[in-house]
């Protein structure tokens, strides 16, 4: 399969805590270069994601992907995010999922990574989109969607601008040179956050 792209990643609650962030709203989408998150008001945390270039819906491993027409336009965001790093996956088999991905999605793992006891594999959507990332852990009874990670010029202005009350210290993040914060639970996102510099 070729031609698929990150719409949106579909998520309960509606769009004011993003907007207390920072975040600009444009028809109830967050909307980012590489996607969107996309508020339909419902309760629960991250419910699906919706893909252009599907022709019908599809289960990765119990994960709901709907079919979806091309990315709305990005948006500038008063706090600085630009794009959506990563989506999480967790699940209790690596492989049954990373499969299900390769198979309905057509995109490859491109590594898997040994942290401890939890596994990480990690798949691209093309031209430098957003990753699927999928969490290996023996706390997860079933695949599902966990959360997201976007990407932000200045982290330092980011937190500052939140507060500590709604946006924990930045520490250093997995990848090399960069460092990452998670919004708290008091920001009353649907779903686990974490924003990461470039």
């Amino acid at each position: 399969m070729t031609g698929v792209c990150l719409r949106s990643v579909v998520v309960g609650g509606d769009t004011a805590p993003w907007e207390a962030l920072g975040f600009t709203v444009v028809d109830g989408l967050v909307p980012f270069v590489n996607g969107a998150v996309e508020c339909n008001g419902d309760a629960g945390g991250v419910l699906s994601l919706r893909v252009a270039g599907l022709d019908e819906a599809v289960e990765l491993d119990g994960v709901t992907v709907l079919p979806g027409p091309s990315p709305a336009a990005a948006a500038t965001h008063p706090n600085g995010c630009t794009e959506i790093d990563h989506v999480v996956i967790m699940t209790p088999s690596l492989e049954l999922t990373a499969a299900a991905v390769e198979q309905h999605l057509g995109l490859p793992l491109r590594r898997i990574r040994e942290a401890g006891s939890v596994r990480q594999g990690f798949h691209r959507f093309p031209d430098h989109g957003c990753i699927v990332e999928i969490v290996e852990t023996d706390r997860a009874e079933r695949a599902s969607l966990w959360g997201l990670v976007v990407i932000v010029d200045d982290l330092d202005a980011f937190c500052a601008s939140a507060g500590d009350d709604l946006v924990g210290a930045p520490r250093q993040a997995v990848q090399p040179g960069r460092r990452i914060a998670t919004v708290r639970a008091a920001a009353g996102l649907p779903c686990a956050v974490a924003v990461m510099s470039r």
